[in-house]
């Protein structure tokens, strides 16, 4: 079942048609809600997820483009015109991803960049609905097992190479495969047939669920009938590479421009570690008529303050994240600034191979002394809500909400500061004695969060913490290397369905990250994974929530909301609740 989260679209006003010279041209700015998880869209939470099947599916319909600018006959024979400037683009990211392979590293930045250079099967539309994108068609079987993509005539590669079903199916195994070192071979594994059993070794590449019948046709087997299978293909690991270029260089090909080859709307030209990426219109995309974008260059400027700056100056023509000090301001007085709801959450990793935290009883009592409410004020948050499990609302399931089932496990928006001292006590701990001073793991510009979560566990439980910023790229293969205490987390949806937020609590999933591992959670998601009635899937998903809340690996902190800031030059452009933001075919007017 589907239910919409808010979507963000800017698009160019319906009655322009023409630029003249001195007319200044007016933009609008229009918010779509749509509610969606994984970004999708769907009008009522009692629909079933699907997206039909057809043999001639529909091109996306190309944004529109604007029309040449009228300029006066010359004067003389012998005056010239000056050459258009390019048309250009450049965003601002706070933090610089760990990498740009997408059959290995996957995250909210890294999804952006992903857009831009690559592209999957199927795209996704303004409003949430999947869109053909290298397949112009698929069919689904009737017990939803297989599903048949019909690859465009003609794909190609940025250097003008063909594109076949043979490289999908190439890409597909590569994340697979273990010595890819892929962060989302567990995903990969969730929904191909037999993707686990290779991964292992214990079958060959042919006896997995993804087979190149032709050169323009692939067949996917799945594990289990999953009607969001679709949505879940928006995600960088499905998006292909080809064989040759990646094992001429596996580290490194990815950042070099002779060699980041892709099939996007853009081609890399320049990775500068620690200070951007640029790129250029992709002659060879099937769709490059539409792409009216020539230059595109992504900045990693990691103080928002100074990200902040260069927007208001117009050296950049979006960021996606404004000083906190400034959001009230920035919400209330300025129309460039967009919100949108997202399908993520926010929370705190425990380390269960850390003296005392290995006992659950005192990871509740750190759950229970949380004042979620606190630390948002503390932060200045105004638009995050508190979360009381580790899914956020919005998401349906049997015609209910997931949420509203499960209910708060026990916990609250404000400290239950009584019980959880007592908790402690019974562990043996009472006020913190006997507990080591833990190590705060945070990236280093999350320091402000990390003091308030600090002055919080020493007040409430009497835990003390020694605050320990390292550099954001470093931030999560320190957490999956245990080589911390508490540390900040978070997740984003890759798909509308509550299991996009179980997942990656089993015991096997890489961006788990805790050491918590339980054999009853495993085999209920593993349940709810194949489960075809949803009410039993809500009622096992639910039942997983309550162990994991009880047992506390992680404490849940809220559920963010997105803000973005984007010239007003800048339409047909739109971001879903993943953070993923399309620009491939906006209009820029400057």
């Amino acid at each position: 079942m589907k239910k919409s989260i808010v979507m963000f679209k800017k698009t160019k006003e319906k009655g322009e048609n023409k630029m003249k010279k001195r007319l200044t041209l007016i933009l609008t700015s229009i918010m779509i809600f749509t509610m969606i998880v994984g970004c999708t869209s769907q009008p009522s939470p009692t629909e079933q997820v699907s997206v039909a099947p057809t043999k001639e599916a529909a091109s996306p319909t190309s944004e529109p483009t604007l029309p040449p600018t009228e300029v006066p006959a010359s004067p003389t024979p012998e005056a010239t015109l000056p050459p258009a400037e390019p048309v250009s683009f450049q965003y601002s990211f706070d933090n610089e991803p760990p990498g740009i392979d997408p059959g290995v590293s996957q995250g909210s930045v890294q999804s952006t960049i992903y857009a831009a250079l690559y592209e999957g099967l199927v795209s996704v539309d303004e409003n949430g609905n999947i869109i053909p994108a290298a397949a112009t068609s698929w069919d689904i079987s009737a017990d939803g097992l297989e599903y048949t993509f019909h690859l465009r005539d003609g794909l190609k590669w940025s250097d003008g190479k063909p594109l076949t079903a043979n490289d999908f199916v190439y890409s597909w195994l590569r994340v697979l495969t273990p010595e890819t070192a892929s962060t989302y071979s567990w995903f990969v594994e969730m929904f191909i047939k037999n993707g686990t059993e290779f991964a292992k070794g214990e079958v060959g590449a042919e006896e997995v669920g993804v087979k190149a019948t032709d050169e323009k046709t692939l067949v996917v087997t799945l594990k289990f009938p999953a009607s969001y299978f679709l949505q879940a293909l928006l995600t960088g690991c499905w998006m292909p590479v080809r064989q040759d270029i990646v094992e001429a260089d596996p580290e490194k090909w990815p950042f070099n421009a002779e060699t980041a080859i892709s099939n996007g709307p853009f081609k890399l030209t320049e990775y500068k570690i620690g200070s951007y990426i640029t790129a250029v219109k992709n002659e060879n995309y099937w769709d490059a008529d539409s792409i009216s974008i020539e230059n595109l260059k992504f900045s990693f400027i990691t103080d928002v303050n100074t990200a902040y700056s260069a927007f208001l100056a117009g050296d950049v023509d979006g960021i996606n994240s404004v000083p906190p000090t400034e959001f009230v301001n920035i919400l209330t007085t300025d129309d460039r600034l967009h919100t949108y709801d997202e399908l993520r959450i926010s929370f705190l990793r425990l380390n269960n191979a850390s003296p005392g935290l290995s006992d659950a009883k005192v990871r509740r009592a750190i759950n229970l002394a949380f004042d979620r409410k606190a630390y948002l004020d503390g932060l200045g948050v105004i638009t995050a809500k508190a979360l009381l499990g580790n899914v956020p609302g919005g998401l349906y399931l049997d015609g209910k909400e997931f949420r509203q089932v499960s209910g708060d496990n026990g916990l609250t928006a404000t400290a239950q500061v009584e019980a959880a001292q007592k908790m402690l006590a019974d562990a043996g701990y009472p006020n913190g004695e006997g507990l080591p001073t833990y190590r705060l793991h945070c990236a280093d510009t999350m320091v402000k969060n990390a003091e308030i979560v600090q002055q919080m566990l020493l007040t409430n439980l009497g835990i003390k913490t020694e605050i320990l910023p390292v550099d954001s790229k470093l931030n999560f293969p320190m957490m999956v290397e245990g080589k911390y205490d508490i540390a900040f987390g978070g997740w984003g949806g890759d798909y509308n369905h509550p299991m996009t937020f179980f997942d990656l609590f089993t015991s096997t999933a890489y961006d788990n990250a805790t050491g918590w591992a339980n054999a009853e959670y495993d085999d209920l998601i593993a349940k709810a994974r194949v489960a075809t009635d949803e009410a039993v899937a809500l009622d096992l998903m639910v039942q997983a929530e309550h162990i994991l809340m009880q047992e506390s690996p992680i404490v849940p902190l809220y559920v963010p909301s997105g803000a973005i800031m984007i010239q007003k030059s800048v339409t047909n452009w739109f971001i879903t609740p993943s953070d993923t933001l399309y620009i491939s075919r906006a209009v820029i007017t400057k």
